[in-house]
């Protein structure tokens, strides 16, 4: 997924020590795997993109990797070499309660929603959901959910509801 040309995003980051990259859970996670001239441009990079959640960044090979994943389905691992970081967008509720749901006007310049072109309303991104406060990544196989939506539509799974109507787990 692109972002508008003229979009401006803006995102919080944290920053991992030096020594560090992250490990996605899934190879469906890699949204980009380019060289970047810094660290700073891979955090643009990622930053331009609604998509990632996550990057890492080695200032030796300049190897930028952009996930769409978080520490709940990966895990920042440390590594020999001290030329690598990884890189998390912080999100909170404030980020998103302000604006799901209303004109897509209110999420023109926006990285943490969209806007629908069915609906005409800022939406929660792709692979990710509304649970009430805010767009976290939809999730994968086997994973604990509690509603309908929760789970990677992309790859075929649903929220599969058990005979007492509650919603148990992801699955095709």
């Amino acid at each position: 997924m692109s972002s508008p040309v003229h979009a401006i995003y803006s995102s919080t980051l944290s920053l991992s020590l030096q020594g560090h990259e992250f490990q996605s859970q899934y190879d469906v996670q890699l949204i980009f795997n380019e060289t970047a001239e810094s660290l700073i441009l891979c955090s643009t990079a990622c930053n331009r993109n609604p998509s990632c959640r996550t990057f890492d960044y080695d200032s030796s090979s300049r190897r930028c990797r952009l996930f769409e994943a978080d520490l709940t389905n990966g895990a920042i691992i440390a590594m020999a070499s001290q030329t690598s970081i990884v890189g998390s967008v912080i999100l909170s509720a404030s980020l998103y309660a302000s604006m799901y749901n209303q004109s897509c006007s209110a999420c023109r310049e926006n990285r943490y929603q969209t806007c629908s072109s069915t609906t005409n309303t800022c939406q929660c991104p792709g692979n990710s959901y509304w649970n009430g406060s805010m767009c976290p990544l939809q999730l994968f196989e086997n994973a604990t959910c509690s509603q309908i939506d929760a789970c990677r539509s992309d790859l075929n799974l649903c929220c599969i509801i058990n005979s007492s109507g509650e919603f148990t787990q992801c699955s095709i």
